[in-house]
């Protein structure tokens, strides 16, 4: 149950703001008002604002401020619900905890956001007021099971009627303000709805719980796209469109397409076409990356074909390229985006491409490379030893020696001229930028990850320990640390590596300190355990082989070829054998 509005607007009203904030920093008369200087950022001159008639404040400069509420959670970084308590004790105003708890503030933002889209969901598929957006979505592809699937929304040409509907479900505009889904008026701090008239998108977070929107603008009013702003719970570092359902495809696949729009992400899913991801924004954090990294060793970029997805292309690539990935990219033609090259190729077209037009990232900026510096000889000079850079990064022989050929081939220089490059340029390279990782396997990786998670969280380990053994990790000092981990938390509840380390041997110090550094999400579910499981003992390995060799195996048997039967035949009990399901 929420606070009751009453016991909100009680506490309000009987704090003074300029009481509050001088308990934080010193203020100084100023005419009507009182000012300071910001406790919110640096500053030398004060610009930070307290007006005890309107019983707010503000900063001019890093634009904070608000209620009495408001202040106390920024400076105290705490919830609202936290701050109505503190702030009603000295009143005599007890907040009980069945009153003061939904969930938590976490929970609360996620239940606000799950009312709103069902709430907008409905307005577009079932009212006049959503026809326009519906009929819009239809003529461009998107069929009416995947405008439910995807939970497609439109939010209605109103200024309040999301600030209405949070309130009659008991929420406060404070908490739908600090959920991204009220904005404010900074001179008089009235609330308002931050999406009128816009298809709303849903974002969600591994869990599958709806965090934020993606809104695209119906009228033409910009921006054409506005995402909620950053929260508790949206925070775009940590997020990647629809990967929440895009992960086992990913996993089955080791690929992940990463595309711009979320709207070509969502009509790309509609062919079937699973493992597709849709950026947050125009770059990648390195919570974005950590993440791509442990879920596939192959990313393919498609972006649109415009000058903008072309260097967002070049960008992206090399992060990603530098970072182990085996990075590829798809190329649309005439500045396309996905969805127009469907509606203007068809879907086989588009299928054909993304099965047989992927070309290293290497390959890709080669060309366009050589393009630029057509008629540029130092240019030309230059862009050879940036690919010969990027060479470092290429861990397969097979696909190294390739672009290699290509280069020479384009660029008209010999093979041994390329490969005469590469050796001091891999030394520098794999010193300066993988020193952190210390050249780890991707396996060694995945078997960290999973030791990572498994030290975050005591009821994963809980879960999963009875099935991890020398074939889930493979190494003896991931796999002590694991025994260590057996140890530890027969007594404890919660890991503290200070703790931990003192439990091992020696050797195993700086590998602990090192996992416990890797950058995870900070909830791993069930089911990604799982597939860490399945993908470390081998059982996804296991599969791909078994159907391989029954495919064979109905070959021979269609040849009357009983000597390879017989083969195969035993070939499949030694693959039972070692991987019991």
């Amino acid at each position: 149950m929420s606070i009751p509005q009453e016991t909100i607007e009680y506490v309000r009203e009987r704090t003074d703001i300029t009481d509050l904030v001088s308990g934080y920093l010193k203020l100084e008369k100023r005419g009507r008002n009182y000012v300071g200087l910001c406790p919110f950022h640096d500053e030398k001159t004060p610009s930070f604002s307290v007006s005890p008639e309107k019983q707010i404040c503000h900063c001019f400069g890093c634009k904070k401020g608000g209620n009495v509420f408001q202040f106390l959670m920024e400076i105290e970084n705490i919830s609202f619900t936290e701050s109505v308590k503190r702030l009603g004790k000295p009143l005599g105003v007890e907040v009980s905890s069945n009153e003061s708890r939904v969930d938590d503030d976490d929970m609360q933002f996620i239940k606000m956001h799950e009312h709103v889209s069902d709430l907008f969901h409905h307005i577009l598929m079932h009212t006049n007021e959503g026809s326009e957006a519906l009929n819009y979505l239809i003529e461009r592809g998107f069929s009416s099971e995947l405008l439910k699937k995807e939970k497609i929304g439109l939010a209605p040409k109103m200024s309040s009627f999301t600030k209405n509907a949070i309130l009659e479900k008991g929420f406060t505009e404070e908490a739908a303000y600090s959920a991204g889904l009220l904005s404010r008026n900074e001179t008089n701090f009235s609330y308002y709805d931050r999406f009128v008239n816009r298809i709303m998108i849903p974002i969600k977070n591994h869990q599958n719980y709806i965090v934020g929107f993606t809104a695209r603008s119906l009228d033409g009013s910009e921006p054409k796209y506005l995402n909620t702003p950053e929260t508790k719970v949206f925070q775009k570092r940590h997020l990647m469109f629809n990967l929440s359902d895009a992960r086992k495809s990913i996993r089955t696949q080791d690929e992940i397409i990463l595309m711009e729009g979320h709207l070509d992400v969502l009509k790309v899913k509609s062919l079937n076409i699973e493992n597709i991801v849709g950026l947050m924004g125009t770059a990648l954090s390195e919570e974005n990356i950590s993440l791509l990294n442990r879920l596939a060793s192959n990313v393919t970029l498609m972006f649109d074909g415009d000058g903008a997805g072309q260097r967002a292309t070049v960008d992206i690539g090399e992060t990603l390229l530098k970072h182990g990935l085996n990075t590829f990219v798809i190329q649309l033609p005439g500045g396309m985006d996905p969805d127009e090259y469907i509606e203007s190729s068809g879907e086989e077209s588009f299928r054909y491409l993304v099965k047989n037009e992927k070309r290293h990232y290497i390959h890709f900026l080669a060309e366009k490379l050589l393009n630029e510096s057509m008629h540029n000889d130092l240019a030309f000079s230059q862009n050879i030893n940036t690919l010969t850079d990027l060479l470092t990064y290429v861990n397969d022989d097979a696909i190294r020696t390739r672009l290699i050929l290509h280069i020479s081939e384009r660029y008209g220089m010999e093979k041994s001229q390329i490969e005469s490059k590469l050796p001091v340029r891999t030394s520098q390279k794999r010193e300066s930028v993988i020193q952190h990782t210390e050249r780890l396997s991707i396996r060694e990786k995945k078997e960290r990850y999973f030791l990572k998670a498994l030290m975050n969280d005591k009821s994963l380990f809980e879960y999963s320990k009875d099935r991890v053994d020398r074939e889930v990790l493979t190494s003896d000092h991931y796999y002590g640390i694991f025994k260590g981990l057996c140890n530890y938390f027969d007594t404890q509840d919660t890991f503290e590596v200070s703790s931990f380390i003192h439990q091992l041997p020696h050797e195993l110090l700086e590998v602990v300190i090192n996992i416990d550094n890797l950058s995870i999400q900070s909830e791993v579910s069930r089911d990604e355990i799982d597939d860490y499981l399945d993908d470390l003992s081998g059982k996804r390995n296991s599969a791909r082989e078994r159907q391989v060799l029954f495919a064979r195996l109905r070959e021979a048997e269609a040849a009357n070829d009983i000597d390879l039967q017989a083969q195969l035949m035993q070939q499949l009990l030694e693959i039972n054998s070692r991987y019991k399901s």
